[in-house]
């Protein structure tokens, strides 16, 4: 059996189903006050509606069931990129490699993740949203507390088992307040907000969207290559949506009906 068939028989046979978390209606402080800090200040409190955002990473099984149902073809795929370097998100490591079912998903654009969401009834969470979900409202700055702690994440130095990615909730120390895995390292994920340095001092205080426009879009998490200050709930990142990696994926989110 050729590889390619071999491994879309692994992942469809995984499973599929999406495990969520809720996040209650409520307000949280987002950002910090602190010297040093660029883009993550001013600290304030924001108020978010109540809504879901998915336990894990999405991963590569459930990733390649919605390919599967719907014929999708990545951004790399349409452009020839994936044939030119011989990696993709089925071959993450390259053309002998094999994407293992339960890893998230590398590789994809924000508009493949965000394609995937909305198969699912969903969407990219809001910047807001991803940081509430993996904070709480307690102020903290890493998902388990208010300090670093080590083997609660997939992270760069550890000595975890993991070399590069990790099955997704491989971490359960690392849960966040709401049970949220894997939100500190393994993977980036895409969020739905445009990037903007000085968005925190305008934006609106309830339910924000993030700027209207922009070049890149916001990333939140860090990832298996990253030490532990950058995997603090707080810090921002931002890369070109057409921006695939190894070290970006997503989850996605779903609003509740008011």
């Amino acid at each position: 059996m050729r590889i390619s068939h071999l491994l879309s028989a692994l992942l469809l046979s995984a499973p599929v189903a999406a495990e969520e978390v809720v996040v209650p209606a409520g307000p949280f402080t987002m950002g910090i006050d602190h010297p040093r800090a660029t883009d993550e200040k001013p600290s304030r409190q924001v108020y978010l509606s109540a809504f879901s955002i998915d336990r894990y990473e999405v991963t590569n099984a459930r990733f390649a069931a919605f390919v599967a149902a719907t014929g999708y073809q990545t951004e790399a795929e349409k452009r020839g990129a994936e044939k030119a370097d011989s990696i993709s998100w089925r071959q993450p490591h390259g053309p002998d490699s094999a994407a293992a079912p339960d890893h998230p998903v590398v590789y994809v654009s924000w508009q493949d993740a965000r394609a995937y969401c909305a198969w699912r009834g969903g969407r990219l969470p809001t910047e807001a949203e991803w940081e509430k979900s993996a904070r709480g409202s307690d102020g903290r700055l890493w998902p388990w507390g208010a300090k670093f702690a080590a083997g609660r994440a997939n992270l760069w130095g550890a000595e975890d088992g993991y070399e590069q990615l990790a099955p997704v909730g491989s971490f359960p120390s690392g849960a966040s307040p709401y049970g949220a895995l894997d939100m500190a390292g393994n993977v980036w994920e895409w969020c739905a907000d445009w990037y903007d340095a000085n968005y925190y001092a305008t934006s609106p205080t309830k339910d924000p969207q993030g700027p209207e426009t922009g070049r890149f879009k916001v990333l939140r998490g860090g990832s298996w290559i990253n030490p532990g200050p950058v995997l603090r709930s707080i810090n921002r990142f931002e890369v070109l949506p057409v921006e695939r990696s190894p070290y970006i994926g997503f989850r996605c989110a779903r609003s509740h009906a008011p």
